[in-house]
């Protein structure tokens, strides 16, 4: 560039939705990189050639522009598809967003509580034209699909007059009113045969959610139950990472157009893809203590203390401190954040223990992480401890290798009176073991569990000598798990020297080392 060139001011904006959310990279003649960020740069550059990049959800725009005078450049942000139906995005329509709205006000299954919160499930394709050609037959998309209490016991089946649902244009809507706490959405899995032949599985998952309270204390909110909402597109079957969870006041229900929905859906986004940016409007709405959208403020603390951000440290604490009051202190995330938090701030970890696993994946990472040192922070034998090696990692929601769909309670009750309780959590030893019962089929159900294969791998490479806490470390899993993985190992060795397929780090000289651990 010649340096006596006129010097012009270029503005370079992004419009449209999700605009906070486009990355604007400005190149000179030179291709090199002279100005980078979000939504906006306001620049004073010589005149010249200049080239404009930008990029939102996998969709990257290239522009170029000759500066020769004050330029005001808008780029429009391309087509955003989500599986939020909201009224700006491509992937919403109105056979959608209006079936959305009307099931979000009424309940689609009779629950009995009138003072509680909500659980609101609305699944659905792309458009028409995919469930055309992905489902032929119109099955139901709640097939395979369950809600559990915090027992995980049965409480609905996605199925029959417990939904509404229109397989023509694919969508289907589940809406129950419910007391506070935490419940599990069960997938059993699906097989299918994709447009190449080839077959297909989609494992078995599942997802806690959670039923919010607010404080009576709270002034100036239109309720004080929430409404917790999830969305979730459909292929084959379920597209689990491109799921979207928003918390709304119960009687409101989904709104299609709130712009605060637009903002959550680009942080998730944002927070999947490993980036940690809070556009500077939801750090004002904190400023100004706007919390109408509790799930704004779960998110955008999430995304901060995960991140080495260190600009806004004063007003995450106060969003860490409102939070309890908004959600209830007893939430599994609002603990979960604590630990965060104090992770973040180099502060002691406060004194809470987790039995149940929380909605945000970071946070039942962060008390894996605290675990190491405090492993009272897991209660011993409690649903958390026993997911904490069976976790997905493919959205920034908690989910999980489940067990198998345990019988509704009604079921249970009237073949056992009095035995449903039974059926509650196992500790972790028995549930690797599962339902083999002879030494043989115990010692190869072992050998197939991913904790055992990576603890053994370790044990094999590691010459140093181990504890528990650093094991514990590197496999990312509680110290207890640790244990009693060992315990069990060491409890059915001679079980697995008779496995023909045993890997070559099952051998003497290791479970030597096992039993040194301990």
């Amino acid at each position: 560039m010649n340096s006596n060139a006129p010097t012009f001011k270029l503005t370079v904006s992004a419009v449209g939705v999700m605009s906070d959310f486009a990355h604007l990279t400005v190149y000179n003649g030179f291709l090199e990189d002279i100005a980078r960020g979000y939504e906006k740069l306001d620049l004073n550059l010589p005149q010249g050639l200049y080239s404009i990049t930008l990029k939102l959800d996998g969709n990257i725009i290239k522009e170029h522009v000759r500066l020769t005078e004050d330029t005001n450049y808008e780029i429009p942000t391309p087509p955003v598809y989500s599986s939020l139906v909201a009224d700006r995005f491509e992937s919403s329509h109105e056979y959608y967003t209006h079936n959305a709205q009307h099931c979000s006000l009424e309940p689609t299954v009779q629950t009995g509580t009138t003072e509680g919160g909500a659980i609101f499930l609305f699944f659905r394709y792309t458009d028409l034209d995919k469930r055309k050609e992905l489902n032929t037959e119109q099955h139901s998309l709640g097939n395979g699909f369950s809600l559990l209490d915090a027992d995980r016991q049965v409480l609905y089946r996605l199925e029959g007059d417990n939904i509404r649902e229109d397989t023509d244009t694919g969508w289907m809507a589940f809406h129950a009113v419910l007391p506070i706490g935490t419940y599990y959405l069960h997938y059993s899995g699906h097989k299918f045969n994709s447009e190449d032949g080839g077959a297909n599985d989609i494992p078995p998952r599942e997802i806690p959610l959670q039923v919010f309270k607010s404080s009576a204390s709270l002034q100036g909110l239109s309720d004080k139950y929430w409404q917790t909402q999830v969305f979730l597109t459909f292929g084959y079957g379920p597209i689990f990472p491109s799921m979207s969870v928003f918390i709304a006041p119960r009687k409101h229900g989904f709104i299609d157009n709130d712009e605060g929905n637009y903002r959550i859906d680009g942080l998730r986004h944002k927070f999947h893809n490993g980036v940690y940016y809070l556009p500077e409007k939801v750090l004002l709405e904190f400023e100004k203590g706007q919390w109408a959208s509790p799930m704004k403020g779960l998110l955008a603390a999430y995304v901060y203390f995960s991140s080495p951000e260190t600009d806004n440290e004063l007003l995450f604490r106060n969003v860490a401190q409102d939070l309890p009051a908004l959600l209830g202190e007893d939430t599994p995330d609002v603990k979960a954040l604590q630990v965060m938090a104090a992770q973040y701030y180099k502060d002691p970890i406060p004194e809470v223990t987790l039995s149940q696993p929380c909605m945000f994946l970071a946070g039942v990472r962060a008390v894996i992480r605290a675990s190491i040192k405090h492993p009272d922070i897991i209660v011993d034998d409690s649903l958390l401890e026993d997911i904490t090696d069976k976790l997905y990692c493919d959205m920034v929601w908690t989910s999980y290798l489940p067990e198998p769909l345990p019988a509704a309670k009604k079921q249970v009750e009237e073949a056992t009176p009095g035995a449903w309780w039974t059926d509650g959590i196992f500790n972790v030893v028995e549930r690797i073991i599962g339902d083999e019962t002879t030494p043989e089929e115990i010692g190869e159900r072992l050998l197939k569990s991913q904790t055992v294969s990576t603890l053994l791998y370790y044990i094999e490479k590691l010459n140093d000598d181990l504890n528990v806490n650093d094991l514990a470390s590197r496999l990312q899993i509680p110290p207890n798990v640790v244990r009693k993985t060992i315990n069990h190992i060491l409890a059915f060795s001679d079980s697995i020297k008779d496995v023909k397929s045993k890997p070559d780090q099952f051998n003497i000289s290791n479970i030597n080392k096992l039993k040194s651990i301990q």
